[in-house]
C-alpha cells in the first residue's frame, strides 16, 4: 500500500510538471511578451519591414529592403545603403517606450508640435500594413519628445532625443570607398609624379617592384590595404558633376589601382584644388571626398614597404650557411636535424650551440634604415668584399652582400642579392653573423659518455695517480688504496668532456717553449683496465695568455686550453683525500 501511494504521488508530480511547463509558463511567457509590446511605441522588426521614409519639410529619404535584406536608398537619390546604419536606426524605433499617455484624444495638435510635425517615419511592412510614426516638440521638462501615431489619436511622450532620428542621406547611404578582401589583392600601384608606388604578390610573398626591387614586409602590406579596406567617404560632394575639372580630378595627382587574384580592378582618383582633395572610383561618376587618414595612407612610398627583417626564415628549413669575409669563406652544412659539418676551409664537426646561436642573432637582426635604391657602386656593393647566405631545404638561396662602414663607424651598408635597396645595419649585428671558422668549428677535445669510462689515470712527473670505478662508486688505488670524495670521479669526467680549446696548430712538431717534450703531467681515460680511451698531455702555462698546452697522444699537433679547464684537475694526494 505504501508504494501505491508514492507512485500516486509521483504521476500527480509528474502531471504539474507537464502542466507548468506546457501550459503555465508559456502563459507566462505570452503575458511579459504582451506587457513588453504594449509599452513600445512602434513595436517592429527590422527583418519585416520592406519600406521606410525619412519625411522632412524639404526633403523625404526613402529606403527599401530587397529579397536578400539589403537596404538600398530609392530618393532622394538611387544608391546602395548602409545596412548596419540602417538596421541600428530601425532597432531605435523598436526601442522606443512610452512614459505615458499624455492625451487619448486631443483636440490641439499644435501645442505639441504634431499639427505640422518636425518629420515623419512612414514604416511599410512586408505583410501590406503601413505606420507613420510623427515627430513633434520636446518636452517642457526636457529629455522627452511628443510622438504621435498616424492610426491612433492619442499623443505620446517617450524619453528620447528627436537628433536620434533626425539623419541625413549621408548617415544612410553606403560610405564604404571599397568592398574587397586584404587576402585576394595580388598587386598594388600608386600613380603620381613622384614616388610612384608598385607591389607584387607573388604566392605568398609581397614584393616591392619597379626602381626599387626588393622583398617587402608582409604585415606593412596588410597595414595598408586594411587601412583602404576600412576607409569610407567623408562626404558625397557630387552624384552627376557636368566636369571633372573643378575637382582636380580632369588630371588626378594620384591613382590608387588594386588588382585580385581574379584581376578584378579596384580605382580611385584623387584631385587637389584650392578648396580642398576630391576623389573618383573608376568607372563610377559621384565625387566624394575622403579623410586625412585615406590621404596620409596613399602618401607611404617603396621605402615604407622594404622588408626590416634581415632574413626571413625557419631554424628548421636552413641546410646550409655560407660566411665570405676577407680572410675565409666558411661552408657549414646541415647532415641531420642537429647535426652540422663544417666543409670549408676545413671539414670538421661544427659546434651546436655556436650554430644555434648565430642563426637565432641572424633571426633577431632588424635594418637601421633604407638609405637609397640606386648606385651601389657608392657603397662598394658593386664588388662586395663580405657576404653571408642562407640555403634552405627547399633549395632557395637568401645572400646579403656587405660593404664599408658609415662615417660614425657604427653602422655598416649591405643590400639583399638581387635587389636595389641599399641599407644599413648596426655593426653590432655585422659582427655577430659573421661567425669565423674557428667559433664554429667544434672546439670538444673528447666525446665519450661518463658511463664507459671505469678508469682514469693522472700520471705526473713525481706521481701516478690511478681510479677505478665499482658500480657508481670512484676508488683511488694507486698510490695508495683508499676511499676518496664520492663526486671527484664524476666531476673530473664532466671536466674532460666539457674541455675545449682556444687555438690550435694542427701540423708540425710543438715547439720546446709548449713543455709538451717531456710533458708536465698527462690525464688518460680508459674504458676498460686495459683498454685506453683517449690521453691528455699538458706542458707550459703561457703567462700571456694564462693558456695551457697541451696535446693528444696519437694526433698531430698542438693545442691551447684555457688554464680554468685543467688547474680543476687533482694532482696531489690531498685532492683525493676525504675530509
Amino acid at each position: 500500500m505504501k508504494f501505491k501511494g508514492t507512485a500516486a504521488m509521483m504521476v500527480a508530480f509528474f502531471s504539474l510538471g507537464i502542466y507548468y511547463f506546457l501550459i503555465d509558463l508559456p502563459a507566462e511567457k505570452k503575458k511579459a511578451q504582451e506587457k513588453e509590446i504594449a509599452g513600445k511605441v512602434l513595436p517592429l522588426q527590422s527583418a519585416n519591414v520592406s519600406e521606410f521614409s525619412l519625411i522632412k519639410k524639404d526633403k523625404t529619404i526613402t529606403l527599401q529592403q530587397n529579397a536578400n535584406n539589403i537596404w538600398n536608398l530609392s530618393q532622394p537619390l538611387v544608391a546602395v545603403g548602409d545596412n548596419p546604419e540602417t538596421d541600428s536606426f530601425l532597432s531605435e524605433i523598436e526601442a522606443l517606450e512610452r512614459s505615458r499617455v499624455v492625451e487619448s484624444d486631443p483636440k490641439n495638435l499644435s501645442q505639441y508640435g504634431l499639427e505640422a510635425p518636425s518629420f515623419k517615419i512612414y514604416i511599410k511592412f512586408k505583410e501590406g500594413k503601413e505606420e507613420t510614426l510623427l515627430f513633434g516638440d520636446d518636452s517642457p521638462m526636457g529629455g522627452k519628445v511628443y510622438l504621435k501615431l498616424k492610426s491612433d489619436p492619442a499623443v505620446l511622450l517617450a524619453t528620447t532625443s528627436k537628433t536620434t532620428f533626425d539623419k541625413s542621406v549621408y548617415h544612410f547611404r553606403d560610405k564604404t570607398i571599397f568592398n574587397f578582401s586584404s587576402g585576394s589583392i595580388t598587386r598594388i600601384q600608386i600613380k603620381r609624379n613622384e614616388h610612384p608606388l608598385d607591389l607584387v604578390r607573388e604566392k605568398e610573398e609581397w614584393k616591392v617592384s619597379g626602381k626599387i626591387q626588393a622583398k617587402a614586409d608582409k604585415d606593412a602590406v596588410l597595414a595598408f590595404l586594411q587601412a583602404i579596406q576600412f576607409s569610407r567617404v567623408k562626404e558625397f560632394v557630387n552624384d552627376k558633376p557636368d566636369s571633372l575639372e573643378p575637382f582636380g580630378l580632369g588630371n588626378p595627382t594620384t591613382t590608387l589601382t588594386l588588382k585580385d587574384e581574379n584581376q578584378k580592378s579596384y580605382s580611385i582618383h584623387l584631385g587637389v584644388t584650392e578648396n580642398g582633395s576630391y576623389a573618383k572610383k573608376e568607372n563610377a561618376p559621384g565625387i566624394f571626398q575622403v579623410d586625412s587618414k585615406f590621404l596620409n595612407t596613399l602618401e607611404k612610398r617603396n621605402i615604407d614597404f622594404l622588408l626590416k627583417t634581415l632574413i626571413e626564415f625557419e631554424e628548421k628549413d636552413v641546410a646550409e650557411i655560407n660566411i665570405k669575409s676577407e680572410k675565409e669563406t666558411v661552408q657549414a652544412i646541415r647532415l641531420e636535424k642537429d647535426n652540422w659539418v663544417i666543409k670549408s676551409p676545413k671539414e670538421t664537426l661544427a659546434d651546436m650551440a655556436t650554430v644555434r646561436s648565430l642563426l637565432f642573432d641572424l633571426k633577431e637582426a632588424k635594418l637601421t634604415e633604407f638609405i637609397r635604391a640606386d648606385a651601389p657602386e657608392a657603397f662598394e656593393l658593386d664588388k662586395p668584399k663580405r657576404s653571408f647566405s642562407l640555403k634552405t631545404s627547399d633549395g632557395k638561396t637568401i645572400t646579403i652582400q656587405f660593404a664599408n662602414t658609415n662615417f660614425n663607424g657604427d653602422q655598416v651598408f649591405a643590400k639583399r642579392a638581387g635587389e636595389s635597396a641599399v641599407f644599413s645595419i648596426p655593426k653590432e649585428t655585422t659582427k655577430k653573423i659573421f661567425r669565423s671558422f674557428h667559433e664554429l668549428r667544434d672546439k670538444k677535445l673528447f666525446k665519450f659518455e661518463a658511463e664507459d669510462i671505469n678508469k682514469i689515470v693522472i700520471e705526473t712527473q713525481q706521481t701516478l695517480f690511478e681510479m677505478q670505478k665499482s658500480g657508481s662508486t670512484w676508488s683511488l688505488l694507486k698510490p695508495e688504496k683508499m676511499e676518496i670524495k664520492n663526486f671527484l670521479g664524476n666531476d673530473l669526467l664532466w671536466a674532460m668532456k666539457g674541455m675545449e680549446f682556444e687555438s690550435i696548430v694542427e701540423t708540425g712538431i710543438a715547439p720546446e717553449s709548449t713543455g709538451l717534450v717531456p710533458v708536465s703531467y698527462k690525464v688518460s681515460l680508459w674504458k676498460t683496465k686495459s683498454e685506453k680511451f683517449a690521453e691528455l698531455q699538458v706542458g707550459n702555462l703561457d703567462s700571456n695568455s694564462q693558456q695551457y698546452y697541451a696535446q693528444i697522444e696519437g694526433k698531430k699537433g698542438y693545442y691551447q686550453i684555457k688554464k680554468k679547464y685543467l688547474d680543476s684537475l687533482p694532482r696531489e694526494l690531498d685532492k683525493f683525500k676525504l675530509q
